[in-house]
């Protein structure tokens, strides 16, 4: 908001706005940035694009399997209209059945599948200067994907669950659509957009040749730890030249600028900007955008359990419910390291509670995670 008034964003140079929907933020979320979009794209004429992780299928070596892809999406619910958003766990819970398993405190996969290599496929179109996203997956209208096969290579990768086991991890993504149809940016934004080029491509992200974007993160002057982070990470991005480096997290062309840290905006001038404005976030003290986040900690979560809110959905990740019946689902059963059983892997690891506990009031008594751990990387 402060680049925009300071008008230092500017459309015509092809600046962009970016919202990464989980379907697991809180609804005061959903209202927040529904107002922020409403406000950069009337008063600044600045496109504020919302997008989605979302899987497809296409032929890779003879095989149809399921491939990580994206979609636009329209800030209005998807039961309002079928280019909307989703809000009751849905694209959390394909994440969980492309991947086979749960995100946890030492692997926060949701980061990293749900935003972040959503945004470098949508920056590689943007940059490119094309229409909008192309079309992702095969051409047919029902699932070309052979689950047999798909066990035959999870089996090649090592993969020991169950056949039974695999499958019922494999239904939820099975039942989405095959295929994203090409999008184009002009319906997804209510302003004009810079000229496409005929003919264009995406640009290309990774390698030697990777196109060169700044990206503007909110991060504050008081989390400096945060920022080190993520410069640390610059230089091994900038020393990957080839185009199948393993680091994935963020392109090498990239260049990370935070403008309210240069500036010595702390959580305390944060919070009085937005007292200023005519809307704010608003939800439930400790709730967050994503309520039962794992990397809370136990007492929080025990908290948020009980914590009164109106706007809480039941059966949706604004109910912990929810997070109960998917880590019920896809939490892994594995031969114990000390050959004596087996060990279960949750949202917590295989020592953490699970939210089993935290529903009935357990979570608090189960010490490791009591407080929490270090901050995610949600928006590094």
């Amino acid at each position: 908001m402060l680049l925009a008034e300071r008008g230092q964003l500017r459309a015509e140079r092809g600046d962009v706005v970016l919202f990464a929907n989980t379907s697991a933020e809180h609804p005061g979320t959903y209202r927040f940035a529904r107002a922020c979009k409403q406000k950069l794209e009337r008063d600044f004429g600045l496109p504020f694009f919302w997008f989605e992780f979302c899987t497809v299928e296409d032929a890779v070596q003879g095989t149809y399997t399921r491939r990580p892809s994206y979609r636009l999406v329209r800030p209005v619910p998807i039961e309002d209209d079928p280019r909307g958003y989703h809000s009751r766990g849905e694209v959390f819970e394909e994440m969980l059945s492309y991947q086979g398993m749960l995100p946890n405190p030492h692997n926060r996969s949701c980061t990293a599948k749900l935003k972040l290599h959503p945004s470098h496929q949508l920056l590689a179109e943007w940059l490119g200067r094309t229409a909008g996203p192309a079309h992702a997956g095969h051409y047919g209208r029902h699932s070309l994907v052979s689950l047999e096969d798909a066990l035959m290579n999870y089996r090649r990768r090592r993969g020991r669950a169950p056949r039974s086991e695999y499958f019922r991890r494999l239904q939820y993504m099975s039942g989405r659509p095959p295929n994203r149809t090409a999008q184009h940016w002009c319906d997804y934004t209510d302003v004009p957009v810079p000229e496409t080029a005929p003919a264009a491509v995406p640009a290309q992200l990774w390698g030697r040749k990777a196109a060169r974007h700044v990206t503007l993160l909110g991060l504050r002057a008081d989390e400096q730890k945060r920022i080190e982070r993520v410069y640390a990470r610059c230089l091994f991005a900038e020393g990957a030249g080839s185009a199948r480096c393993a680091v994935r997290n963020q392109p090498p062309g990239e260049r990370p600028s935070f403008p309210l840290a240069d500036w010595g905006y702390d959580d305390d001038r944060v919070r009085r900007f937005w007292r200023r404005q005519p809307f704010d976030l608003n939800v439930p003290k400790n709730a967050g955008n994503c309520v039962f986040c794992f990397m809370k900690g136990t007492l929080a979560l025990d908290a948020a359990a009980r914590q009164p809110d109106a706007d809480r959905v039941a059966g949706s990740p604004s109910d912990v419910a929810w997070w109960h019946r998917v880590e019920n689902r896809y939490a892994r059963e594995v031969p114990a390291r000390d050959g004596n059983g087996t060990s279960r892997f949750g949202f917590f690891g295989v020592r953490g509670p699970s939210f089993r506990e935290i529903a009935g009031g357990l979570g608090k008594e189960r010490t490791r995670y009591f407080r929490g751990v270090p901050a995610c990387d949600c928006t590094d």
